[in-house]
C-alpha cells in the first residue's frame, strides 16, 4: 500500500512511517521538516497543511492519508478549515480514506462528555490548563468529523499517557470505542494516566493494522494496553 502521513517527521508520525516501511509499504510524508533518518526511505514533500492543491498533488495514488499533527498549530480559528482542507485534498487526489489522530483527553467519561471537560476527573483540567487549546482542538476536530458523511474517515485516539521511551514495540494493544482503554479498570490506587497508556511504537502498530484491515469507518476508536 501507499500511505501518506501529514507530520511524518513528528514523534508519532515518524514512528507510523517506520512501522509502515517495516511492513513493506510506500510512505509519502507531508511535512515542513524532513527527518534525517527517513529521508532516503520516505518521499517527503515540504507543503503547508492548508495548501489543499499542493497536498492533493503530493498524495495522488495513495491509499490513505494519516493526519498526525495538531490542527491548532495554524490557530484556533483554523482548526476546522485545516481538517476540511485535508478531506478536500483527499477527494481531489482520489485518496479514499483519512485517519485522524486525537489526544487522549478527548475520550469520553460519560456519553458525550469529554474527559477534559469533566470536573469529576481530578487534576485533568488543572494539569492540562496550559495546553487547553492544543487538547481542545482535538474535540473541535472530532466533532467536525462527525458531521462528515460523504467521506471515509476514522479517528484513532491516543491513551492518556503516551511518551517516548515507554518500552518500544511489543505488537500488543487493545481497542475501545469512545472511552479510554484501561489496563485495570478496578484499580483505584494508581493514577488514570498510569492505568491508560501505550508506547508510541505500539500506537503505530495499531495505526498500520487499521490501514491494512480497515476496521473502522466514520467513527472514533481508542487505543491502549
Amino acid at each position: 500500500m501507499k500511505i501518506a502521513i501529514l507530520g511524518a517527521s513528528g514523534r508519532v508520525g515518524s514512528r507510523i512511517a517506520k512501522e509502515a516501511l517495516m511492513r513493506g509499504h510506500q510512505v509519502v510524508g507531508i511535512d515542513v521538516n524532513i527527518k534525517e533518518e527517513l529521508k532516503n526511505q520516505v518521499e517527503f514533500h515540504n507543503i503547508d497543511m492548508e495548501d489543499t492543491e499542493g497536498v492533493a498533488e503530493a498524495i495522488q495514488g495513495c491509499d490513505v492519508y494519516i493526519f498526525a499533527v495538531i490542527p491548532v498549530l495554524k490557530g484556533l480559528d483554523r482548526i476546522i478549515p485545516v481538517v476540511q482542507s485535508a478531506i478536500d485534498a483527499c477527494k481531489i487526489a482520489g485518496v479514499p480514506r483519512m485517519i485522524y489522530i486525537c489526544g487522549g483527553v478527548s475520550s469520553w467519561v460519560r456519553p458525550g462528555v469529554y474527559m477534559l471537560d469533566d470536573q469529576k476527573v481530578p487534576g485533568h483540567r488543572q494539569t492540562h490548563k496550559a495546553n487547553d487549546a492544543i487538547i481542545g482542538s482535538h474535540e473541535i476536530a472530532l466533532e467536525y468529523l462527525r458531521t462528515v458523511h460523504d467521506f471515509d474517515w476514522c479517528c484513532q485516539t491516543a491513551p492518556l499517557w503516551m511518551e517516548e521511551n515507554m518500552g518500544g514495540r511489543t505488537g500488543k494493544y487493545r481497542m475501545g470505542t469512545e472511552y479510554p482503554v484501561l489496563i485495570d479498570p478496578e484499580n483505584k490506587e494508581i493514577s488514570i494516566q498510569q492505568n491508560c497508556h501505550i508506547s508510541m511504537e505500539d500506537f503505530a502498530v495499531c495505526m498500520i493494522d487499521e490501514v491494512e484491515q480497515k476496521r473502522h469507518h466514520q467513527c472514533r476508536y481508542t487505543v491502549g494496553y
